[in-house]
């Protein structure tokens, strides 16, 4: 086995087409953040993309894209939107994963949803997390209607929900693959308010992210690109949901609402919407990720399984890591030197994430109770 790493942007057209094809014979793998294609741009906009390969026997049998830090650590390309991590590999081979890393200079990784259908990290001690997907394989219609079999009660309140916003902001229209570049910035822009409302990290401030936002709308080519839908109420944009997609699978990032619209769960609406009408773009998977469980697994019956943690030779178990405030300050660091590359921009998410505490805290305060959808059912 000949383990190689080489920056994104020297990748041969077969090495693309090979990765992609990889892609294809493991259907967990069909995500767009663990692509050719996704590292590709990232690298276009960043410049610090690697990427290394196992060869075997002539043939490349397994790719792997990542950003350096420091001392052998690393982190996902795209990070932190890299919600899911994998070694993309040939099923079958012969392939230990830790081993691959270290191989390619890796000593360790944070993994948030490491997908391993091929057992390349069993031996990593790691802790198993929930992924919610929507598959719409037969269509959204029939897939609403098994949600609503599964609770109808449910089901009820959505349809309330819908018809409330409806009757009175305005007849509700679902827009899919809205190429209306006013409607991306609105999107973008209600994400941003809702960063600084919260005191988040603003992660769309980065010039190298708004660059990759705008690259991405522009691409209209189904196998990889940028997707955005839009909900309105009459005229009224009244939520969005812009991401990446590649062929089928679609990986939304940024979801945001117009607070004039959130008696109505606008955000709730919108997935029932977009699971109705998805199709009509040739999406059959809608991935929500991890997390925020309470509304996603209403939507997505059978959640997937991947785990989280570290890997590599040097790997911190997650019971050795920082715990409570000294834990969520860690996180916060490591999201901030993960989207800001450079030292200036660290040192002011550092100062914004420092000023924007008390927000936090009483944002944190607001998300402990109970959301509008399940105090209604």
């Amino acid at each position: 086995m000949k383990i190689t790493t080489i920056s994104a942007d020297a990748l041969t057209d077969g090495q693309i087409a090979r990765w992609a094809d990889l892609q294809k014979q493991t259907q967990e793998f069909g995500s767009p953040l663990v692509g050719p294609y996704f590292a590709h741009l990232v690298q276009k906009h960043r410049g610090d993309v690697h990427v290394a390969i196992a060869s075997q026997d002539g043939r490349d049998v397994a790719f792997f894209a990542f950003h350096r830090a420091s001392h052998g650590y690393v982190r996902p390309v795209g990070a932190p939107f890299s919600d899911y991590q994998a070694v993309v590999s040939e099923p079958g081979v012969a392939l230990d994963g830790t081993a691959f890393l270290a191989e390619a200079g890796i000593a360790r990784m944070a993994v948030s949803g490491l997908m391993d259908p091929h057992g390349l990290f069993a031996g990593s001690v790691l802790e198993p997390v929930l992924g919610y997907r929507i598959r719409i394989h037969d269509g959204g219609a029939a897939k609403m209607e098994r949600l609503r079999q599964a609770n109808p009660k449910w089901a009820k309140n959505l349809r309330r929900l819908a018809n409330k916003m409806d009757r009175e902001l305005g007849p509700i229209r679902f827009v899919t693959g809205d190429q209306n570049p006013d409607a991306l910035e609105a999107v973008l822009q209600l994400k941003v308010d809702q960063y600084r409302e919260s005191g988040l990290t603003d992660v769309l401030r980065p010039v190298w992210v708004k660059a990759m936002m705008n690259d991405l709308f522009s691409r209209t080519d189904p196998a990889f690109g940028g997707c955005l839908m839009t909900l309105y109420a009459g005229d009224y944009m009244v939520s969005g949901q812009f991401g990446v997609r590649q062929g089928g699978w679609f990986h939304p990032w940024i979801a945001s609402s117009c607070p004039k619209a959130h008696p109505y769960s606008p955000g709730i609406v919108f997935l029932g919407q977009m699971i109705r009408f998805a199709e009509n773009i040739g999406i059959d998977t809608i991935d929500l990720a991890q997390g925020h469980s309470n509304y996603k697994s209403q939507f997505s019956r059978n959640p997937v399984t991947v785990q989280a943690g570290q890997i590599g030779r040097r790997a911190i178990p997650a019971s050795a890591m920082g715990q409570g405030p000294i834990g969520m300050i860690q996180k916060r660091l490591d999201l901030i030197a993960s989207v800001e590359p450079d030292l200036a921009g660290r040192l002011h998410a550092g100062w914004a994430a420092v000023a924007s505490a008390p927000r936090r805290l009483m944002a944190r305060g607001k998300a402990q109770q109970p959301d509008r959808v399940s105090s209604d059912d």
